[in-house]
């Protein structure tokens, strides 16, 4: 009985539609639980209204497993990149062969515009680099100019997506303005032996959504074939 005297009639559901007119429009989940025959041509119906909705939302499923599907051939392809370009290094017989084949096969192997090696040092000696015309730099271990990777060397990570001013300037100097994104890789660990920066003139080519274990693997791996050439032998 007492659910008879709260039965809503369709009467009562007809007038308050009428009433409210625009129910379906800030409800639209309802329309997809409504069973609809279509209507008369050259009307809008609920059933078109639930269609496309129905139709919206099937192509963002859709968007977001193309999406899935390309992040996932993106790294493949950098697995298989980076697995080449490790075998490659470990032919090298010495310093002078091994920094400047890191540089220019990561150009190729990366497809970048850009690379960047910055090797830290300690004490008052000075390391000798290979004569070479990459972009290969050492920096004193304790230099003020490094405070703009703090963060990036306190977490010990790669790091993908656009840079500062000031951290693009130290790493690419003239060709600062002109590199939109970059993948930043710390070598080794505490204490940390340099920064490998690989970077792009598209500011969409490295973005934070990237996989970076590949990129951290690489990091370690330089890290062990510098380190027959360095004095500093800790990680």
């Amino acid at each position: 009985m007492g659910d008879d005297k709260h039965a809503i009639t369709a009467e009562q559901v007809s007038d308050y539609l009428i009433q409210h007119a625009d129910f379906f429009i800030e409800q639209p989940d309802l329309l997809e639980s409504l069973q609809l025959a279509s209507s008369p041509a050259g009307t809008i119906s609920l059933a078109q209204r639930q269609t496309e909705r129905l139709q919206n939302k099937n192509h963002q499923l859709q968007q977001q497993l193309h999406a899935l599907i390309d992040n996932a051939r993106q790294n493949n392809a950098l697995q298989t990149r980076v697995h080449q370009l490790c075998l490659k290094l470990m032919d090298a017989g010495s310093i002078d062969e091994l920094l400047p084949l890191l540089v220019s096969e990561l150009k190729l192997e990366f497809k970048a515009d850009e690379v960047a090696l910055r090797l830290f040092y300690s004490g008052e000696h000075v390391p000798s680099l290979p004569d070479t015309t990459e972009n290969i730099v050492q920096l004193h271990a304790d230099d003020g100019a490094l405070k703009v990777f703090d963060g990036i060397l306190a977490k010990q990570r790669p790091v993908c997506g656009r840079f500062s001013k000031d951290q693009k300037k130290l790493l690419f100097d003239t060709q600062a303005e002109q590199v939109q994104s970059v993948a930043c890789l710390p070598i080794g660990h505490s204490p940390c032996a340099g920064l490998l920066a690989i970077a792009s003139f598209d500011p969409n080519r490295f973005h934070a959504d990237m996989a970076t274990d590949y990129l951290r693997f690489l990091g370690e791996v330089i890290m062990r074939l510098l380190r027959p050439f360095t004095h500093n032998h800790g990680e």
